[in-house]
């Protein structure tokens, strides 16, 4: 056995080896079939230790520019004769070295891998060269040319038919954002250059001329009307106004090279509050401007040429124009007569098919931006409301159907106005719930809007339109004080009234001088709403009266001698009112609660008064029938608690219901049937919520 064992393990050993020198030997065929920056920086780690990686660190040595630069869509990793090797020895001195299509930093971060392997001092110090020219090449504004020294002027003319940019800031193919990931890797101790020990003086170096870029960034971000948005490819090397570079790239608004600055910006760690309104500007305006409906397609014409066309696709993915006008924000198309187009199709067929001029690199820094604020807890309002200023004016000013929460925050105040929700993912947020007022003083039989944009107006001061799904109301004190300033009444008076569905109000007073304060009713009761943390308090009846599927905690519920709470679950057996964690107090004896129609109510954990008299919940109506109520009464409890005793009808029975959940069992999902989680939202939105 001990034989057999010792044979099979040898030779395991031997196709191990076999395989792994196979694996080399492909490696050293392919890369010379490669991009030079996949060489330099993707090749599988002990590839640098080879004797291939040795060879083409000495062609990185000898091509390296006087001044510490490197040439740019050079093949360095390619076999050098011994009259290309004379060419770069002879060439050392002009000028040449540049940051484009990441020249430079990849010679660099080559360098480093191979050090680690060989310690050869050459490497080392071909790397200290290299990063004194970025540190010298960067203008005292913070920041870096395309090349450096700067081309000359008549060379640049006649090597690209245009006017010189190669002296402007360039942000173009992610120039400058790769030259500040290189040193903020240099300052952050990235193990990829832990093997060239770099003292902690070209640390601070690296670090001040970081901050010093950071700085050049946030001052070169477009105004527009009077508003931070993105960036041009290039700014002006003085002035930071957009330039244009080649005759097809004209000054404009970058839906490409501002990803990796907006990127860039989100990776410093404890970002400063200009560094946090620069990202939250450029976000807006990637989400404001993408381009949806279109998709890029790459095809063969009838005389077997490659062209790109745009064509209609209504489930593509969004798309962002390289270009941006300035003026009217709309992407543009540019060949090389330097002509601006509003299609693509418009612009000869060697810039149409040989430039990008769409992209989708946005949609990461969307993806990203959510964790991102979260990780800094960052708290950022879409719309900000002061007293003197309409919150309806706000809610106007979000787009009309937005796919995200857009937040309002109302700063301390009174606000006399009705409000209207009319569209969804509206999020109110009153800076305190107690000195944040939204009055208005309004009767059901004589509402003050009556219709609005074409839908039909409830009574409320807040009223959510059929269709304003997916709303949060918190930290507010809402009150319809029409029967204490008006009229001596109690007549129907809601405070906050709705027709849409996944209604959250959370965090405020809810008060109402008449009947149904707090009335969420979609149509056909098909609404779906949470509440918590709730002061509710009306001299009427039904003071909480949802439609639908309603879960309610930790709220207080304050009455008049009238029943305290209703439901309405008509039309699906499974539709609820949840209480939990609660409270129930009234000025004079009352009931606890009623229906009209088909209803169920749980309620648990919850405290009352010795106001609550012994009355059940049931059936409103003695004298007539409204509906005849086919599902019975279903009222379920479980460990309520009243001030001088319970009574016979506060006994535990959840066992009674149709599935018999266990207490804990019972909470949002279970109400919802797992179709939605209104707290999971919440805490997604926990930054701007918070209480």
């Amino acid at each position: 056995m001990n034989k057999r064992y010792f044979i099979l393990a040898f030779a395991l050993l031997i196709v191990t080896s076999a395989i792994a020198q196979d694996r080399q030997n492909n490696l050293n065929r392919d890369y010379l079939r490669m991009r030079w920056v996949n060489v330099a920086t993707r090749m599988p780690s002990e590839w640098y230790g080879s004797d291939e990686a040795k060879r083409v660190a000495e062609n990185v040595l000898i091509s390296q520019k006087e001044y510490g630069g490197w040439a740019k869509n050079l093949p360095y990793h390619n076999h050098f004769s011994d009259s290309l090797r004379q060419y770069y020895i002879q060439t050392k001195s002009e000028i040449g070295g540049t940051f484009d299509n990441s020249s430079t930093i990849t010679e660099l971060r080559f360098l480093a891998k191979v050090y680690t392997h060989f310690k050869d001092v050459r490497y080392k110090q071909a790397f200290e060269k290299g990063l004194n020219y970025i540190l010298t090449a960067q203008y005292q504004n913070g920041g870096w040319p395309q090349f450096f020294p700067v081309r000359k002027t008549q060379d640049e003319i006649q090597t690209d038919n245009t006017v010189p940019y190669s002296m402007h800031i360039t942000y173009n193919d992610n120039a400058m954002v790769n030259i500040m990931n290189f040193l903020k890797d240099i300052f952050s101790d990235n193990e990829n250059f832990a093997s060239l020990n770099i003292d902690m003086q070209t640390k601070e170096k690296a670090k001040q001329s970081f901050d010093l870029g950071v700085e050049c960034i946030l001052k070169t971000q477009i105004m527009h009307n009077g508003k931070p948005t993105v960036w041009c490819a290039q700014h002006h090397f003085q002035t930071f106004e957009p330039v244009k570079a080649r005759s097809y790239e004209l000054p404009s608004f970058s839906g490409a090279e501002s990803v990796g600055i907006t990127l860039l910006l989100m990776g410093i760690d404890n970002p400063s509050d200009d560094i946090i309104a620069a990202v939250n500007n450029a976000v807006a305006w990637f989400k404001e401007h993408k381009v949806e409906g279109l998709r890029v397609e790459r095809f063969i014409d009838s005389d077997g040429v490659s062209d790109t066309r745009i064509v209609e696709d209504k489930n593509a993915p969004p798309l962002w124009g390289r270009f941006y006008d300035l003026e009217t924000v709309f992407p543009f198309f540019c060949g090389r007569d330097g002509i601006k187009k509003s299609t693509l199709a418009e612009i000869e067929l060697e810039r149409r098919a040989g430039y990008g001029w769409y992209t989708d690199a946005p949609a990461e820094v969307l993806a990203r931006y959510p964790a991102w604020k979260k990780k800094w807890g960052i708290v950022n309002y879409d719309a900000i409301v002061s007293p003197g200023e309409t919150i309806q004016a706000a809610i106007e000013s979000a787009p009309e159907n937005p796919e995200e929460s857009y937040v309002i925050l109302i700063k301390n105040g009174i606000y006399n106005e009705k409000v209207i929700i009319d569209r969804p993912n509206i999020v109110l947020v009153g800076e305190n719930r107690d000195s944040t007022r939204v009055i208005h003083a309004e009767l059901a039989g004589n509402i003050s809007i009556k219709e609005y944009k074409g839908q039909r107006v409830g009574n409320g001061v807040i009223v959510l339109l059929e269709g304003a799904d997916d709303c949060i109301i918190s930290g507010l004190t809402v009150y319809n004080n029409y029967g204490s300033t008006v009229e001596e009444t109690t007549s129907h008076q809601m405070s906050v009234f709705g027709r849409a569905t996944r209604t959250i109000v959370i965090n405020s007073n809810v008060w109402a001088d008449g009947n149904d304060a707090l009335a969420l009713w979609a149509p056909e009761g098909n609404g779906m709403y949470y509440h918590a943390d709730l002061d509710i308090r009306c001299p009427g009846v039904d003071i909480l009266c949802p439609r639908g599927w309603c879960y309610a905690t930790r709220i207080s519920i304050y009455g008049d001698g009238r029943a305290l709470i209703w439901h309405d679950g008509r039309s699906d057996y499974d539709k609820k009112l949840v209480i939990t964690d609660s409270h129930f107090d009234s000025k004079s004896p009352v009931s606890l609660g009623r229906y009209h129609h088909d209803a169920q109510f749980f309620l648990l954990n919850c405290t009352m008064s010795d106001k609550i008299i012994d009355h059940p919940i049931g059936y409103a109506y003695s004298d007539k029938v409204l509906d005849t109520i086919p599902w019975g009464q279903r009222v379920y409890m479980h460990n309520l608690k009243r001030e001088g005793g319970n009574f016979e009808w506060m006994k535990n029975n959840l066992e009674q219901s149709k599935d018999a959940p266990k207490p804990d069992e019972i909470n949002a999902i279970w109400t919802f049937n797992g179709t939605w989680d209104p707290e999971s939202k919440i805490r997604s939105l926990w930054n701007v919520l918070v209480y």
